[in-house]
């Protein structure tokens, strides 16, 4: 029978990602589930395993609800005195906090800063010619919400997968991501396939077909916008391309994607 939420006091999120369980999350979790359960608060609290919580640097960390607690860098012997306190009401431990609600700034001194794509640099490309191009990311993250977005704003979009001719997105009837690590995008005849999740290291095929590099690239002499993707290996996988640089889902690519509202490539 599941838990009466209803009950529940305080709910503690364990990041479950990778940088998190390689500092021991499991442990942590195991030993806060064993503290709630032997002094009689299983009934009346939560514990959640979350996916990455976004700050690897302070792993393993903690969210405590109640109230707006981020915990970092917890051991075993930490959490408990944490969930201890919380549930006695009591302040929470100031010196093992991240950040908690009414702070101006997070508490970390593992900080590393955001990662931005680099502004368009001037290329001479062996298959593109001379270019403006940079490279954006490449984690499903990121790909989902790009072929989401092209697919409910199709116009002047084009796909190119190689040795195939060319696909109009208006021709995209659904995109599903719900396979481990393909996305597929379905026209009414066919399904075109594309790997966007991390692999694993030992599947040469998975590898071959993931895509490793997205580059956002404009063609200056042609007035030609567009992004291609490679394999880990420099194989060209595909092709976007659009009808012109002011087309509305390459200003999409140049803001959300690349997070560079601010040049102006015209005038490089």
């Amino acid at each position: 029978m599941g838990k009466n939420i209803a009950n529940t006091t305080h709910t503690f999120f364990f990041c479950d990602g990778g940088s998190c369980q390689k500092a021991g999350s499991e442990k942590v979790v195991r030993e806060a589930r064993a503290y709630l359960r032997n002094n009689e608060h299983w009934n009346n609290t939560h514990t959640i395993k979350t996916r990455c919580n976004g700050r690897c640097e302070d792993a393993p960390t903690c969210i405590v609800h109640p109230g707006e607690f981020w915990y970092k860098e917890l051991t075993p012997e930490k959490i408990t005195h944490i969930v201890k306190g919380h549930i006695n009401n009591d302040c929470p431990l100031e010196t093992e906090l991240l950040f908690k609600k009414g702070w101006q700034k997070h508490a970390s001194d593992k900080e590393i800063p955001p990662f931005k794509p680099k502004p368009f640099e001037l290329k001479n490309d062996t298959e593109l010619g001379d270019c403006l191009i940079t490279r954006g990311f490449s984690s499903d993250q990121y790909l989902y919400p790009l072929f989401l977005y092209f697919a409910e704003n199709p116009k002047g979009i084009t796909l190119s997968m190689a040795g195939d001719k060319p696909i109009p997105f208006t021709e995209i009837t659904a995109v599903n991501y719900a396979k481990t690590y393909t996305l597929e995008l379905e026209t009414a005849t066919d399904c075109i396939s594309l790997t966007i999740a991390g692999v694993p290291k030992d599947n040469k095929e998975l590898q071959q077909s993931k895509i490793s590099s997205t580059e956002y690239f404009y063609q200056k002499n042609v007035n030609q916008t567009g992004i291609r993707f490679k394999n880990k290996f420099g194989e060209v996988l595909g092709i976007i391309k659009f009808d012109s640089i002011e087309n509305l889902a390459w200003k999409y690519c140049t803001k959300i994607q690349l997070q560079n509202t601010s040049q102006d490539l015209t005038s490089l």
